[in-house]
């Protein structure tokens, strides 16, 4: 079946889920444009699915003279433009790029650095390097002084145009990056140490917070060391954080470690009854490397997963994404989910399933067999090895000099690399579990073009694997769900789902239809789920999730 044939009836599918489009949106929590929007650039008309929009003020635009702002035009106007369209606002300040010249004939050093070219591979110009000396003592108080004006402003502003603003973004240096500057710098005096950087990070928190007190600010997780965790921890009413390797695809090394670190920051929070708020961009990167471009649909779905698995908040997608109605699926998945954080009170579950081959494992992938050594991630022939293994169920290393790098370099892949350093190793899933992945399936990968198709998990009754098991958090407390389960309708097996050790299975027939379908039942008391392999044909299946009906 065509690829858009699968996609119209996915959206038909959902859409008679839920009917109501801001149901599952929290307080501008969901999908959010980038980069940078202006009125008429992105409306809720042109994506239902569209529940904030990102302000970034470029500070030589708001203050193109010492003390002169152009709060109105660059902030009140597009402000109350979203309001009028129910759309929320983000809000960030960028010193670089924008650096006003003015702050430089007050004397700020003009630091350049050594970089060639930018994310998207275009070459670059000394003057598109060009960074201000963030530690030079006019900087800062002419930076500082911006801040407090920018405080003022927002305070003066109307209720209904304030209570738009989901958060401040503090960004310190280059774009909302966490780092001082894109490149090294080319005069060794302006190297900032990462010390020095993190104490002006701090100091820039407090500058915000006291501007704009009832404001979360949000601030770049991944420069963040246990030093700036615990001042977080300390300090702010909502942790507010970018995490940004959550939202750019779902292959990105150290990954795993990466999560694990976010749920030591989740949890501390939680003790001390914190909430925590992340958000993450998906750039224009996408319709420049071939991982995304060869299917963007189908990156985007698999990206938006990933981005939910990581608990992430707030997903921002470049326009062009969010007009083309092909990505919906996307974006109303992670709409669904956004900001349904406590298993108390969610609506609803999911397990999407999927094999992750992780060559930093070599517990499953033995040195012995696969060669390589612990903590050395640039052996490429490990991952070939492991590739081989799992050739015959899909898996593929198109660009493997990619695979090997960091998280920076993954991004930029040209095709499908299924075995990654770090990367997430099983399902991705919000509240339901597949209790002992592989025991009763087997991974597939690169299935077919549908948005579907990427990943998956099967019955292999041939090796004696003949169930998938799954198990609901215990504070997911719901008398009645619908479960729902989406398979592939190939060949003419059959199969079952019910809860464990009772009777009243529900019994599926497939018909070798060749396209993606969803099997909808109602069930009581679940608290674990059995999908069975019951005779013929192997069945394929992409995602369980479970849905409160009370």
């Amino acid at each position: 079946m065509k690829r858009t044939a699968q996609i119209g009836l996915l959206i038909v599918a959902l859409l008679g889920v839920d009917a109501v489009a801001m149901e599952g949106a929290r307080q501008g929590y969901g999908i959010s444009s980038w980069a940078g929007w202006k009125p008429g650039q992105v409306s809720r008309a042109e994506c239902p699915e569209l529940r904030s929009v990102p302000l970034i003020l470029r500070w030589s635009q708001i203050e193109p003279a010492p003390g002169n702002y152009a709060f109105d035009k660059y902030l009140g106007e597009p402000l109350k433009a979203a309001h009028d369209d129910d759309l929320y606002v983000t809000l960030m300040i960028w010193v670089r790029p924008g650096t006003p010249e003015w702050v430089f004939d007050r004397g700020v050093p003009k630091v350049y650095t050594d970089r060639d070219v930018d994310p998207l591979g275009q070459k670059m110009d000394r003057e598109d390097n060009l960074h201000p000396y963030y530690l030079n003592p006019e900087y800062k108080k002419r930076f500082f002084s911006l801040v407090d004006a920018f405080g003022a402003y927002i305070k003066d502003l109307a209720p209904e145009y304030r209570k738009r603003i989901v958060f401040v973004q503090s960004a310190e240096g280059s774009t909302g990056d966490g780092q001082p500057y894109k490149g090294n710098p080319l005069e060794e005096q302006y190297v900032i140490s990462k010390d020095a950087w993190n104490a002006y990070r701090k100091e820039t928190w407090i500058r915000y917070q006291k501007s704009l007190p009832d404001i979360p600010v949000l601030v770049n997780s991944d420069a963040n060391t246990a030093e700036e965790t615990s001042w977080l921890l300390e300090n702010m009413e909502t942790i507010a954080l970018k995490q940004g390797m959550f939202s750019h695809g779902y292959h990105v090394s150290d990954n795993n470690q990466r999560l694990k670190n976010f749920e030591t920051i989740e949890a501390a929070a939680k003790k001390r009854g914190i909430p925590v708020l992340t958000r993450g961009e998906m750039d224009g990167e996408m319709f420049v490397y071939g991982w995304s471009t060869r299917n963007i649909p189908q990156a985007l779905y698999w990206s938006g997963l990933f981005a939910t698995h990581c608990r992430l908040d707030i997903w921002n997608i470049p326009s062009m994404a969010l007009k083309d109605e092909a990505n919906l699926p996307a974006f109303r998945f992670f709409n669904r989910y956004a900001g349904h954080l406590d298993p108390a009170t969610s609506p609803r579950a999911f397990c999407a399933l999927r094999d992750g081959l992780d060559a930093s494992d070599f517990q499953r992938f033995p040195a012995d067999t696969f060669g390589g050594k612990p903590g050395k991630k640039r052996d490429m022939q490990r991952y070939l090895r492991i590739a081989k293994v799992y050739a015959p169920q899909g898996a593929r290393m198109d660009d493997p000099e990619k695979a090997i790098g960091g998280g920076m370099l993954n991004r930029k892949r040209n095709g499908s690399n299924d075995v990654g350093w770090g990367i997430w190793p099983s399902n991705y899933c919000r509240f339901l579990t597949q209790i002992d992945p592989g025991s009763g399936d087997i991974g597939l990968w690169n299935i077919d073009d549908s948005i579907y198709g990427r990943f998956a998990r099967s019955f292999d009754h041939a090796s004696g694997k003949t169930q998938l098991r799954f198990k609901l958090d215990e504070a997911f407390l719901a008398t009645t769900v619908k479960v729902n389960v989406t398979y592939l309708d190939r060949g003419t097996g059959s199969w079952s789902i019910g809860l464990p050790g009772q009777s009243g299975r529900t019994h599926v027939q497939n018909t070798d239809g060749g396209v993606w379908k969803t099997q909808t039942i109602e069930l009581t008391d679940v608290a674990e789920l059995v999908l069975k392999h019951e005779a013929g044909d192997d069945t394929v299946f992409h995602m369980i999730a479970v849905e409160r009906t009370e």
